[in-house]
């Protein structure tokens, strides 16, 4: 009688395009088919009889392939594409402003670099993410030893950060993020990981941060770690005392490291603080001057390019060029566009109630909202000056990478999120 089951079976999924949705229908029929034969079974019946029973009950396999088809059809989240695609040509503008789209090399990189991020979301969509869910050892190793490269075989140095140059692509601790938030991911959904287990490796891993000597980094990755432990299944309570201590000891150690800290480093922070010292009055490009610039960009910009000089107008400070040069309506529209980015991934994270997507989502948003949130804060004058990009707009195929990965993770969960949610038996009845 297998040969019954297994010609529905078939029938069942002849009907169904997609070969992700045929392997969760098979697993679902099957399981809905041993619990009818078992009912039969107590009946007294034979396995025989019990076996054409349940096939029989459940009807005509082609219409039910069809409806099983029209539930679970791979889904493409056209309004978080829309968003992804206009903020990708928005970060064109910067360069027009700064007169950078006349170099071939600037602009030529700019093309490539996003090329390079469409085609990685793309391929991150049309992956199973499912598949990563076990695999929290190996991507944590991953990170590790990229960041133990990043260390001992750096050969370039940007601002005191040590990077790792092959030919035009340079490697810096960014990247490392990534690994470890699908290494979270999977021990945080893991009814096996233990608290013990988790402090053990965040801080080995952020000691691996501290040494790569990267603080941006270092500070995207703990406030992920913690949003991602707090949204997982372990025991607030629990929680809660481990990240105390966690924060003390961060504390302790910052107080220690503040004597040691570079003069830029320290700069950062004390002209945060205090912006009216005459030190930082002075200052050719300081909290005041940024200040200055964002007042002075009105609503409607500096139409003539290149008339004022802002450094890293580009990367760190990309949205204090594009204010200026276009003004603050613009600059809203940007932020808007940005802003929506998130407000689609957690309304996305809103609908889902499996845990492993769940905090899949809760990294992204926290990964990309701290970039968001950091980058224009630091320019209105709430934050600090920091080494922060802005998701998709700033130059640099690393911050690219990072942020078409992340939406290509909420591309993917979105594509496969009926295969979360659906009922079989259910639809089947229906």
């Amino acid at each position: 009688m297998g040969e019954q089951r297994n010609s529905f079976l078939d029938q069942v999924k002849s009907q169904i395009k997609s070969k992700e949705a045929q392997e969760f229908v098979s697993i679902e029929l099957h399981q809905h088919l041993n619990e009818v034969k078992n009912y039969w079974l107590q009946k007294g019946i034979s396995a025989d009889e019990a076996e054409e029973k349940a096939v029989s009950q459940m009807g005509n396999p082609i219409n039910i392939g069809r409806k099983l088809n029209h539930i679970h059809r791979p889904k493409i989240d056209w309004m978080t594409l829309i968003l992804f695609m206009a903020a990708l040509l928005l970060g064109f503008l910067p360069l027009l402003s700064q007169g950078y789209m006349n170099s071939n090399h600037f602009s030529t990189y700019k093309v490539v670099f996003v090329i390079l991020g469409v085609v990685l979301a793309f391929v991150m969509m049309f992956i199973d993410y499912r598949k990563f869910a076990n695999k929290g050892w190996l991507f944590y190793l991953l990170g590790s030893l990229l960041l133990l490269m990043m260390h001992y075989f750096s050969n370039t140095i940007s601002e005191g950060v040590p990077m790792l140059r092959i030919g035009p692509i340079t490697i810096e601790s960014l990247m490392a993020i990534p690994f470890f938030f699908l290494a979270w991911s999977g021990f945080f959904q893991s009814k096996k990981f233990r608290i013990w287990q988790f402090i053990i490796l965040f801080l080995f891993s952020s000691y691996l941060f501290l040494i790569s000597a990267s603080i941006t980094s270092l500070f995207i990755y703990v406030v992920m770690t913690f949003t991602m432990i707090w949204s997982s299944n372990f025991n607030r309570k629990t929680i809660a005392i481990v990240l105390g201590a966690i924060f003390t000891l961060a504390v302790t150690w910052g107080v220690i490291v503040w004597m040691n800290v570079a003069y830029y480093q320290r700069y950062r922070i004390l002209s945060f603080i205090n912006p009216y010292d005459s030190e930082y009055l002075t200052s050719k490009f300081g909290l005041l001057k940024i200040h200055h610039l964002f007042m002075d960009a009105g609503w409607g910009g500096k139409h003539s390019f290149v008339d004022q000089f802002i450094p890293q107008a580009h990367t760190n400070f990309v949205f204090l060029s594009f204010t200026y040069y276009y003004g603050w309506l613009f600059a809203a529209i940007l932020f808007l566009v940005l802003s929506l980015v998130a407000f689609r991934i957690i309304f996305i994270a809103q609908k889902l109630n499996d845990m492993y997507s769940r905090l899949l989502l809760v990294g992204v948003i926290m990964i990309y909202t701290i970039q968001l949130v950091g980058n224009v804060g630091m320019i209105i004058g709430f934050f600090p000056m920091t080494n922060m990009s802005l998701p998709f707009i700033s130059y640099g195929l690393m911050p690219i990478l990072l942020n078409t990965f992340l939406i290509g993770i909420v591309l993917s969960i979105y594509r496969r999120k009926n295969l979360l949610s659906a009922n079989i038996l259910r639809s089947n009845k229906q």
